[in-house]
C-alpha cells in the first residue's frame, strides 16, 4: 500500500563502515528515499534475492569478497541495478575498472554529499529510462490511441468511477466486451494515481502459452531452461512501484492463477528454475471480455483470485450503448487515420448507418469500418457504400462483402446473446473461408480467444463453403 503521495525510491548501502552507513542513511531519509544496509557482500546478494532496489551504494573494500567481485555478480544477475561504487583516493583507478564493467558511476570517500546526490538521481533517472524502452518494445505493437473520446453518460459514468479508483490503491477489475476501451480506462487509472512516475506495464493473458506467461509475469533465473542463459526480470520486477494490467486475464489458465494469487495477497512471487522468494509493489488492474463471476461459478476461474482482484469493479458499456459517440468516433477516428491534413467528412447518410448499425466489436470495429472506408472512398466524403457494414449490400466487385446476411426469418428470431455471438462468428469464418487469423482480426479479439469462442459452440467448417 502507498503511504505518501508517491512511491519512494529505494536504496540499498552496502558497506562496512557503520558510522558511515548511519550518516548516509540519516542524509538519505532526509531527501524521501527509503533505505536498507548490509555490511557485507553476502547480505547484498541475499537481499537483492528478496527486494528491488532502484540503485546500490556498494564500497569496494567489503569484507569476505570484494566490492568488484560483488559487482560482477550483480550484473551477472540484475543488469539493470544500478550500482555506485564507494571508493578511497587509493582505489580510483580500480574505480574506472568498475565502470568498465558495468557500474554507472563511482563516488570518492570523504563524498560530498551533493555530489552523491546528483550521481543517485542519475542512476534513477537511467534505470527509469531503460525500464520505459523494455515496455515499448513490449507493447509498441498493441499501442492504442490515449485517449477517451465520448460524450455520453454512459462513459461518463465510467470514466467518474475509474477517477475515483484511481485515488486508492486497490486492485481493479475492468469488464467489457472485446474493443470497448479497457485498456485506455486501465491508464486514465495509473495517469491519475499516485503511481504515475512508475510503469505502466502491459500483458496479454490470451497472446501467450501458460510457460511463457509465467516467465513473462515473474521472470526466471539462469539455466531454467534451455535459453535461459542468464537471469531475467519479469513484468511484475519491472512494475515494481508502478501498475501491472493483465489484459484478458480470464483466458489465463488454472495453472497460473493460484500463483497470481499469491503475488496478489503479499506482493511475493518466485521466478521460473527460482528457489528465492521475491517482493514487488505494483497495484494490479485486470481486465476480462466475460463475465468472471459466471466463470468462477463454472470452475474456469478461482473465486478467491477473483474476490482480491475486484476490489473496484468497472464495467465499459459496449458501444450499442453509447450511441451519442458514435460519430464523435468515427470522426476522431478519420482525424487520426486520413494521410491528408484535411480528413474526409461522413455524409449524412453515413452518419445515420453507423448510428443504425449494432458494433458487435465495439469501438475497435468502428476503427477498422472507418480505415477501410478512408481506404474505398474516391473523394472527400465517407458514403453508406464506402463503409462495408455486414448488412450494407456492396455491389462493387473491388470492395465486396465480407460477411453475408442471413435469411429474413433468422434476423427476426428472439436469439441469446450466446446465439448471436455464435451466429457472428460463424458468419465471418464462412466469409473468410475459416482463415482464423483473419478472422480473429476482423472480429476484433486475439487468434486464442477465436479458438476458445470455437469449441465453446462447436463450430464446424461448412463442407459445401
Amino acid at each position: 500500500m502507498i503511504k505518501s503521495n508517491a512511491i519512494k525510491n529505494r536504496i540499498l548501502i552496502a558497506d562496512d563502515d557503520e558510522t558511515l552507513c548511519y550518516v548516509l542513511k540519516e542524509q538519505l531519509l532526509d531527501k524521501n528515499y527509503e533505505i536498507d544496509i548490509v555490511y557485507n557482500s553476502e547480505g547484498v546478494f541475499e537481499v537483492l534475492k528478496k527486494s528491488s532496489y532502484d540503485v546500490l551504494l556498494l564500497d569496494l573494500n567489503m569484507p569476505t569478497q570484494s566490492g568488484f567481485e560483488t559487482l560482477l555478480g550483480i550484473k551477472d544477475n540484475l543488469p539493470s541495478l544500478p550500482v555506485i561504487i564507494l571508493t578511497g583516493q587509493t582505489d580510483a583507478q580500480l574505480a574506472v575498472e568498475c565502470m568498465k564493467s558495468g557500474a554507472f558511476d563511482y563516488v570518492v570517500k570523504p563524498y560530498n554529499f551533493d555530489e552523491l546526490l546528483v550521481a543517485i538521481d542519475r542512476a534513477i533517472a537511467h534505470k527509469d529510462l531503460v525500464l520505459k524502452n523494455e515496455i515499448l518494445e513490449k507493447q509498441i505493437t498493441q499501442k492504442t490511441p490515449g485517449k477517451i473520446v465520448g460524450q455520453s453518460l454512459a462513459i461518463k459514468s465510467v470514466l467518474a468511477l475509474a477517477e475515483k479508483a484511481a485515488l486508492s490503491d486497490s486492485n481493479v477489475l475492468i469488464e467489457g466486451e472485446t474493443g470497448s476501451g479497457k485498456e485506455l480506462i486501465a491508464e486514465i487509472i495509473h495517469k491519475k494515481s499516485a503511481r504515475v512516475e512508475k510503469p505502466f506495464v502491459v500483458i496479454n493473458c490470451a497472446s501467450l502459452p501458460d510457460t511463457l506467461i509465467e516467465s513473462e509475469l515473474f521472470g526466471y533465473e539462469k539455466g531454467a531452461f534451455t535459453d535461459a542463459k542468464n537471469s531475467k526480470q519479469g513484468l511484475v520486477e519491472i512494475a515494481n512501484g508502478g501498475t501491472l494490467f493483465l489484459d484478458e486475464i480470464g483466458e489465463m489458465s488454472l495453472t497460473i492463477q493460484p500463483k497470481l494469487l499469491r503475488f496478489l495477497e503479499n506482493g511475493e512471487y518466485r521466478r521460473v528454475g527460482g528457489l528465492t522468494t521475491h517482493t514487488s509493489n505494483v497495484r494490479v488492474i485486470g481486465a476480462s471480455n466475460r463475465n468472471l463471476l459466471e466463470e468462477a461459478e463454472k470452475k474456469n476461474f478461482r473465486r478467491d483470485l477473483l474476490f482480491r482482484l475486484n476490489v473496484v469493479t468497472l464495467i465499459i458499456p459496449p458501444l450499442r450503448e453509447r450511441k451519442d459517440d458514435i460519430i464523435l468516433l468515427a470522426e476522431h477516428f478519420l482525424t487520426l487515420k486520413s494521410p491528408i491534413r484535411s480528413p474526409k467528412t461522413l455524409t449524412d447518410e453515413a452518419k445515420k448507418l453507423l448510428m443504425d448499425y449494432p458494433f458487435p466489436g465495439n469501438i475497435r470495429e468502428l476503427q477498422h469500418v472507418i480505415e477501410r472506408a478512408i481506404i474505398f472512398s474516391d473523394d472527400n466524403y465517407i458514403r453508406p457504400e464506402n463503409l462495408l457494414l455486414p448488412h450494407f449490400k456492396q455491389q462493387n466487385s473491388s470492395a465486396k462483402r465480407l460477411i453475408q446476411t442471413d435469411e429474413d426469418d433468422e434476423q427476426h428470431a428472439v436469439l441469446t446473446i450466446d446465439e448471436l455471438e455464435c451466429n457472428h462468428i460463424s458468419r465471418v469464418l464462412r466469409a473468410n473461408h475459416w482463415e482464423q487469423a483473419k478472422s480473429a482480426q476482423q472480429l476484433g479479439i486475439s487468434p486464442k480467444t477465436l479458438y476458445n469462442k470455437i469449441k465453446k459452440y462447436n463450430l464446424r467448417p461448412d463442407v459445401n463453403n
